[in-house]
């Protein structure tokens, strides 16, 4: 039976969502994984690979985790310490995409992502979480597109704007850095226009006075504006 647990830390509350004692992150592991290397259908599937020109809107949620080196330190106009980047891990993340088809196979896109990664447990610094804006231009490759599961590959590049919550409300903008992902992804269409969508990206990020690299683990839907 799933359930939603609460703890409250530093006066949030913080919320994990449990099914039977498997976390989201595993199930969402599950899925990509199955969808991306073990599906396929024993009948011939109409064409599902998109018209050139064609355009897809599509949103995704899932886990992530950073790992970072180097520490941000403040002007001295913040009443705060310097910050290391290697005080946050897990978090929750959305992710926005608009693709455009350049053939069957090739696309081009533009992704916003909304990232958060809280302290860890044993950290001891003022925020309680960081925050990564992502705006990506993306290049997409396709397999097997014929077929109702069809697998791609995606790299990006582009900048982030980061922001430290300290938990009152208030927050420390360290300001814009160089960003870039690399993944994988899987599309299982329910009908022609709309796909479940799942995704796994390695991301590279450049702030300042550091480096960050982290994962996050997708799954959503994605629309085609076919004619």
């Amino acid at each position: 039976m799933a359930d939603i647990c609460g703890r409250e830390v530093d006066g949030h509350a913080r919320w994990r969502f449990r099914a039977g004692g498997v976390s989201l992150g595993r199930v969402l592991l599950v899925v990509v994984l199955a969808m991306t290397f073990g599906w396929s259908l024993p009948r011939e599937a109409r064409a599902y690979e998109q018209r050139s020109n064609t355009i897809s809107l599509g949103i995704q949620g899932g886990v992530g985790l950073m790992s970072g080196s180097g520490d941000f330190e403040p002007d001295t106009t913040t009443p705060t310490a310097s910050i290391p980047y290697d005080a946050f891990d897990l978090g929750p993340g959305l992710a926005i995409h608009i693709r455009y088809s350049l053939d069957r196979t090739h696309a081009l896109g533009v992704t916003f992502e909304d990232l958060r990664f809280d302290r860890k447990t044993d950290a001891i610094v003022q925020p309680t979480q960081f925050q990564l804006n992502n705006f990506l231009a993306q290049y997409y490759v396709y397999f097997n597109r014929r077929s109702k599961v069809s697998q791609y590959v995606v790299a990006g590049a582009g900048f982030h704007r980061a922001t430290f919550r300290l938990g009152d409300d208030s927050s420390i903008q360290p300001g814009e850095g160089l960003a870039a992902n690399l993944g994988v992804g899987s599309e299982y269409f329910l009908r022609r226009p709309f796909s479940i969508d799942a995704s796994l990206r390695g991301y590279w990020l450049k702030p300042k006075q550091g480096t960050i690299v982290g994962g996050e683990l997708f799954l959503g839907i994605h629309y085609y504006l076919t004619r």
